[in-house]
């Protein structure tokens, strides 16, 4: 087999990077409909899972768990880090995001039947997502399939399998944040389930659904305006701390499929330890919590002092970093634990419209020498 056969074999992006590509732009208007719609998959999500999550949480309540592998591969993946922090804190088990080739590759050979791995793909096919899960399994790990998919692979070869109500036509926007919604509820009814009180995040996710299309609607035009600011940037950098790090990466995933510019997230600590930002880069700085809020401030004080572009996503009400920043979002104050999917959204806009914008100016994607 040639070097082109194998690439044609292995090429699973049918749309192309030249500017105006139809197959392309087919998708990023999907993804127009689908990350305004957010908030209704999220709501149709949580409450069709109600029985299976119960059930679920039955056979996990007395079960001792030392650690949850959250398996996936791009966003799948990505989800796990923005609700890690959470479920942490609500099960007292580590909790640790896993990119499912690595994790069926090298990762399961510390897998026992105190571990719990979430697989997720939209599809329910994606094949190194289901031979970790396969592999844990055989190890005694108790194995929890999330997928789009009905009657998928994910969705009746393991013991726990919960359905996202959520579509992904376009680039993932609304299969992930309802994911995500959809972990933390698992958390919630396993706590449940042990007798532990978990009405703080019950009331959070049942507030998120309306939150999320609040949040969609205040910031379409916003973020719109933003793209076509900075529809000539062939990069844009995003930076969020812990679970923080979630909006980032996803922020910077719409970027490379929509738009298609170079886009890299990273954790917010890192930016400090390299010469992360040139003068008139575009950084997004996803700021929601006390606790990352003093080096989120000198992240910005150092994105002023290299003359780069700061935008910063923070809470009503921030005053320090709102100050500093070139341009400042304010979202609504939620829960720590739910703030990683509302923050997720207007960096979903931002990859649309950076996408319209540059279109609208005849650009793809960005060539090393210009």
């Amino acid at each position: 087999m040639t070097i082109a056969e194998r690439l044609k074999e292995i090429r699973r992006e049918s749309s192309s990077d030249a500017p105006g590509d139809p197959e392309r732009f087919r998708r990023v208007a999907l993804t127009n409909t689908e990350m305004m719609a957010q908030g209704t998959a999220i709501r149709e999500t949580l409450a069709a899972n109600a029985e299976p999550l119960a059930a679920i949480a039955r056979d996990l309540a007395g079960r001792r768990i030392r650690r949850i592998a959250m398996v996936g591969c791009g966003d799948s993946w990505i989800s796990g880090f923005g609700v890690r922090h959470a479920v942490e804190t609500l099960l007292g088990a580590v909790c640790e995001p896993v990119e499912a080739f690595d994790f069926a590759t090298y990762g399961t050979g510390t897998v026992d039947a105190g571990t719990v791995v979430i697989g997720l793909s939209s599809s329910g096919r994606t094949e190194p997502v289901i031979e970790g899960m396969k592999a844990s399994q055989a190890r005694g790990a108790y194995a929890i399939g999330l997928s789009n998919t009905l009657g998928s692979p994910l969705m009746v070869e393991f013991p726990g399998a919960l359905h996202i109500r959520a579509t992904r036509g376009g680039w993932p926007t609304q299969s992930s944040t309802a994911a995500m919604a959809l972990k933390l509820a698992l958390a919630v009814e396993v706590a449940k389930a042990r007798g532990q009180d978990a009405s703080a995040l019950t009331e959070a996710l049942a507030a998120l659904p309306d939150q999320v299309d609040a949040v969609a609607r205040a910031f379409y035009e916003p973020a719109r305006a933003l793209a076509e600011r900075l529809a000539r940037a062939d990069l844009v950098l995003l930076a969020g701390a812990g679970p923080h790090y979630a909006p980032a990466a996803f922020g910077a995933a719409k970027l490379k499929e929509l738009a298609p510019i170079h886009a890299i997230a990273f954790p917010l600590e890192e930016y400090h330890h390299y010469r992360t930002q040139k003068a008139g880069d575009p950084m997004f700085l996803i700021a929601p919590d006390a606790a990352s809020h003093t080096r989120a401030l000198e992240t910005a004080i150092m994105s002023r002092g290299c003359e780069g572009v700061c935008i910063a996503l923070v809470p009503e009400g921030e005053t320090e970093i709102a100050g500093i920043a070139d341009e400042v979002w304010h979202l609504p104050a939620v829960s720590d634990h739910v703030a990683p999917i509302l923050y997720s959204v207007p960096l979903h806009l931002f990859g649309y419209h950076a996408a319209v914008a540059r279109d609208a100016l005849g650009l793809g994607a960005p060539r090393l020498g210009g």
